[in-house]
């Protein structure tokens, strides 16, 4: 069976739905998306509203919420619209990734009428709520090892790994003249405040972007200049990279450090797929797909992050060596539409086994 329309939910932001339907395109499906986020003016501002006063007041329990039934409510009002775009696209294959809940009858439906693939590109800490609802995919891709190794050993058959990738016509080189020194995209959280403000005693000529930056720091004169804004994607992300020497990368979850975490957030890929530098964080994923000190540069710990932080600030040369090193090998590894190859790759498989498993029942029923 030929994969010929995908239909993929997920949030507006970050804006995975449009890499995904660029690199279906590329293979020749026609690729449409539904967004997840989506939400009703009165869930937004009654059953919100509604929920969060009776949850402060003690009115009511924390794991209760009312008017769960009501078809406004953002999980019923979303439920409603996958079940719809479904019929009316009637896709081959249905793409969810997680990403933002369905119900398990939503699965359940969406299988009966087609394949059903998941793709868990959440925390490896949250696992537990993948693992629950997995056995209601046709096949469910994790973007951490550490995810699809612990599936394993729970006898999960139809699981694999499936990374973050990039899309090249959004992240590739541009050509500008430096403006900052440093520059970290990313919400603030007690851990990353201490490598920004490291990064500030190596150079106050900063730019942060990303939301409660200003509101854990009143009185943070340095990190309120440094604060350029709450969001920023696109282009104006593309020309930030351009204009920075060295791009921060603190990653905000994992069980551990270094190689004692997987998966990687997209900055991995997407900053040399830009042609700038990296300098983040390790995991034992990212060693398998980036060379650390080659397309990009890890550090661990603090006292590491500002000495090469100063350091590769310093060194023109190598610092612009590294980061021409990756984008080539990022540009020519990691894209969507590699990504749409291994999903439909799986898609066939699925659907192969399933023809064989039909035919067998039929020889035996004969």
């Amino acid at each position: 069976m030929a994969l010929k329309r995908v239909l993929i939910a997920y949030s507006r932001r970050p804006p995975i739905i449009e890499y995904l339907k660029r690199g279906f395109g590329s293979i020749g499906v026609e690729a449409e998306g539904l967004y997840a986020d989506d939400n009703t003016l009165f869930d937004r501002y009654v059953i919100h509203h509604v929920n969060k006063t009776g949850h402060n007041l003690r009115i009511l329990p924390k794991s209760k919420n009312l008017f769960t039934a009501h078809p406004l409510a953002h999980l019923n009002y979303r439920c409603a619209g996958l079940l719809k775009k479904a019929r009316e696209f009637r896709p081959d294959l249905v793409l969810i990734v997680r990403g933002i809940k369905f119900t398990d009858e939503v699965y359940t439906a969406l299988r009966e009428q087609g394949t059903l693939f998941g793709w868990w590109i959440e925390k490896e800490e949250r696992m537990n709520e993948a693992f629950r609802e997995a056995g209601l995919f046709d096949h469910y891709f994790f973007m951490n090892s550490s995810c699809v190794d612990e599936g394993r050993k729970r006898g999960f058959g139809n699981i694999s790994l499936l990374h973050h990738s990039v899309d090249p016509q959004v992240f590739r080189p541009v050509d500008l003249p430096k403006v900052y020194d440093w520059a970290f995209v990313g919400a603030w959280s007690e851990k990353r405040q201490g490598f920004i403000e490291e990064a500030l005693k190596v150079s106050p000529n900063g730019a942060i972007w990303g939301p409660k930056w200003t509101k854990k720091n009143p009185l943070n004169l340095r990190i309120i200049r440094a604060h350029k804004g709450k969001y920023i994607e696109g282009e104006d992300l593309v020309r930030l990279y351009a204009e920075t020497r060295v791009v921060l990368n603190v990653t905000n979850w994992g069980a551990g450090e270094g190689d004692k975490r997987s998966g990687m957030n997209m900055r991995v890929l997407e900053v040399p797929a830009c042609g700038a530098f990296l300098l983040t964080d390790g995991s034992r994923d990212l060693k398998s797909m980036v060379t650390p000190g080659v397309d990009v540069v890890i550090y661990e710990g603090l006292d590491e992050f500002a000495s090469k932080l100063s350091y590769y600030l310093k060194e023109d040369g190598e610092r612009e060596a590294v980061a021409s090193h990756g984008q080539k090998h990022v540009a020519g590894n990691y894209t969507y539409g590699n990504v749409a190859r291994i999903i439909e790759a799986q898609f066939e498989a699925v659907n192969r086994d399933r023809d064989n498993r039909q035919d067998h029942g039929r020889e035996r029923l004969e």
